[in-house]
């Protein structure tokens, strides 16, 4: 059986368009211009801080966490929903008798809560969130599930991790395990496919991840 690890937000929740709707409100408010939907896909990565100075927004380090609780003010008046795929994804999965977590770089507490309000948390043996708000590397966290998850003989599961961005890639690299990628999130198709077997939605993606 697999066990499969989850990306949340652009994997499981919908939310690129919230996301890019936030930072070009946080644009507006600097007087710098927006970023269309192409521009954002083709070059967000994380972590984002790089990102944000690419678009005209440079962040001292001592304003960096005053900017990641903007970002979260204007975030959480945005609409998100789940990928319209989501529940079938999860249930075929389940379906297989595979385990399936949640592993991302948001705050803990905010993931336990949108996952539970979007009836996602039934289905998930762990759910991992991070105890910022930076939107950087979510690797320790993922290194940690990784512990919980294993065995007691030790032995690795036979794990895949699905997400929508590059940084699961290396996030799968680092752990030592499989990756597949879903190109309806943050990141452009093109650029996924380069790193990782991609599906062009959340059903091709578990498909992919689901094959020996």
């Amino acid at each position: 059986m697999k066990y499969i690890l989850w990306d949340w937000n652009g994997t499981l929740l919908d939310d690129t368009q919230a996301a890019l709707d936030t930072l070009n409100a946080m644009l507006t408010r600097r007087g710098v211009k927006s970023i269309a939907m192409d521009f954002y896909r083709d070059h967000f990565a994380f972590p984002c801080r790089p990102f944000y100075e690419q678009i005209g927004m440079p962040v001292p380090d001592s304003e960096w966490d005053a900017l990641a609780r903007e970002y979260h003010e204007i975030y959480s008046r945005q609409p998100v929903s789940l990928n319209g795929e989501t529940i079938a994804a999860l249930e075929r999965v389940k379906a297989t008798g595979s385990r399936q977590s949640i592993i991302s770089a948001l705050r803990q507490d905010l993931l336990d809560a949108v996952t539970r309000n979007f009836g996602v948390a039934p289905y998930m043996e762990c759910i991992y969130g991070t105890d910022n708000l930076d939107g950087a590397s979510k690797l320790d966290r993922a290194l940690e599930l990784m512990r919980q998850i294993a065995p007691a003989d030790g032995e690795t599961p036979d794990v895949v991790l699905i997400g929508d961005a590059l940084h699961d890639k290396e996030v799968a690299d680092a752990l030592g395990v499989r990756c597949v990628l879903c190109a309806q999130g943050s990141h452009a198709g093109w650029r996924l496919r380069e790193a990782a077997p991609t599906g062009n939605t959340l059903l091709e993606a578990v498909s992919i991840a689901l094959r020996d």
